[in-house]
């Protein structure tokens, strides 16, 4: 899954082995789908191809609050559920945003019994030059900070983190209640922003309900620095929605070591591209290289491009790219080198030196241990066994790490290693494997 090797036995011509024997893997570039990280497909299961869901980590979808809860206590829970279990069917996680004012969208965001019931807002007609700005038209935008916004605001968000907290099928949740489209900033509604205590109100109300989902907080304008920091000390990631664009990643460099951190693109790839920001043309402002923003940002997701079309726009023209930031976004595990023994005895500690490396951009975030798996040349698991010892959330990216490891098999197949009687498994195998605690069962495992 994450990294391994092989030990392979040899019969030496010069007399007996020695009882451990150093292995140095061979690299692999194929790209490696891991929990916690990985390009997200924004949109419906449906709206991708075999092609596209091969490459990608988890699905997304900015929702809006109206179509969650049209009625006040009236839930549409049906609408998230199954988009969650069909992305769920195709073995990917999913994470989702809801918004509370969108200048795409129609007349409301938040729905209309809200404002019924005395909240204020105000009216505002969008119509932007860019269409990427939003869709002409007249919206109803909420002062962010008005009282009774706020009370409707924590029941709805305390109904969503009492039914969704914890689902491990879920990557992460957005914080998207405050601002266009949820992203922490009026633009292009205009308007006086709220206060940085209003701002920790909404991030506060997320908080409180989603205590083992990860939240991700998006990056809105620099007035909030010190907020986004202190939601970062508290656990909460961030995302910010312009890279490439008005964005070259820094912002969310915060997070190293913290919290994953997510990316988006300004535009789809066509409109990067027509630009020249996507090659780094700078104009206006704008115009950053996808894999400088990768570093000074260090994602642990990003967004292929858009929804289902511009996603394969974007693979076609960019595929290389595509499977080399796979592997490079988040972390990205190796065994670069391992000392282990020839003899492995049942209730007996085993004892193996790894140096590890993280060629990634971040840290691993998802809780996991360590452990040992016994494969015969099939690659079917023998025998398994934590490893005890081993810290791989301290595994810092760009750096190598020797760990001491111990573990103990309380069975073993009796005959795995007689070669005389069971030619066929002579070749037996020794793979080291990441287990997450949030997937099910085992997942493959790959030598990298």
């Amino acid at each position: 899954m994450l990294a391994g090797f092989l030990l392979l036995p040899d019969s030496s011509a010069h007399g007996q082995a020695p009882d451990r024997q150093t292995v140095v893997p061979k690299a692999t570039d194929r790209v490696l789908l891991n929990p916690g990280k990985g390009w997200l497909l924004y949109g419906q299961r449906s709206d991708f191809t075999a092609d596209e869901l091969a490459l990608g980590a988890a699905g997304y979808l900015r929702l809006s609050w109206e179509s969650l809860e049209p009625e006040e206590g009236r839930f549409r829970w049906e609408l998230l559920d199954k988009v969650i279990s069909d992305w769920a069917d195709a073995d990917k996680q999913f994470a989702f945003g809801v918004m509370c004012a969108n200048s795409h969208g129609p007349l409301y965001t938040s729905p209309k019994w809200v404002f019924d019931a005395g909240a204020k807002f105000r009216r505002v007609t969008v119509d932007p030059k860019d269409p990427s700005y939003g869709r002409p038209g007249v919206k109803i935008v909420p002062e962010f900070d008005d009282p009774v916004f706020l009370q409707k605001l924590k029941a709805f968000v305390s109904a969503l983190g009492k039914r969704y907290d914890g689902d491990a099928r879920l990557a992460f949740v957005d914080i998207r209640s405050y601002g266009n489209w949820g992203e922490g900033h009026l633009h292009p509604f205009g308007g006086k922003p709220i206060s940085k205590e209003a701002l920790r109100a909404h991030i506060q109300m997320h908080r409180d309900v989603f205590k083992r989902t990860q939240l991700v907080l998006p990056w809105g304008t620099p007035d909030y620095e010190d907020v986004y920091d202190w939601a970062v000390s508290q656990g909460i990631g961030m995302r910010r929605d312009g890279i490439c664009g008005n964005s070259d990643g820094r912002e969310t460099a915060r997070c190293v070591g913290k919290a994953p951190a997510v990316f988006e693109f300004y535009g789809s790839y066509e409109y990067l591209k027509e630009r020249g920001w996507w090659d780094g043309k700078t104009q206006w402002g704008h115009g950053y290289r996808l894999v400088d923003c990768v570093t000074r940002g260090s994602p642990s997701y990003i967004s292929m491009s858009y929804w289902g079309r511009q996603t394969r726009t974007f693979l076609a023209a960019e595929r290389p790219l595509i499977e080399r930031l796979a592997n490079r976004m988040g972390y990205h595990l190796v065994i670069a080198k391992a000392q282990v023994p020839r003899t492995i005895r049942a209730n007996e500690p085993v004892a193996l030196t790894i140096t590890w490396e993280n060629r990634g951009v971040a840290y691993l975030h998802v809780p996991c241990r360590v452990a040992l798996a016994i494969l015969n040349e099939d690659s079917r698991v023998l025998a398994r066994a934590w490893a005890e010892g081993s810290k791989p959330l301290t595994w810092a990216p760009g750096q190598a790490l020797q760990e001491r490891l111990s573990a103990t098999f309380d069975a073993l197949p009796k005959k795995v290693f007689e070669k005389r009687t069971h030619p066929g498994l002579s070749r037996c195998s020794i793979t080291l494997i990441m287990a997450m605690r949030i997937i099910a069962s085992l997942l493959d495992v790959s030598v990298s």
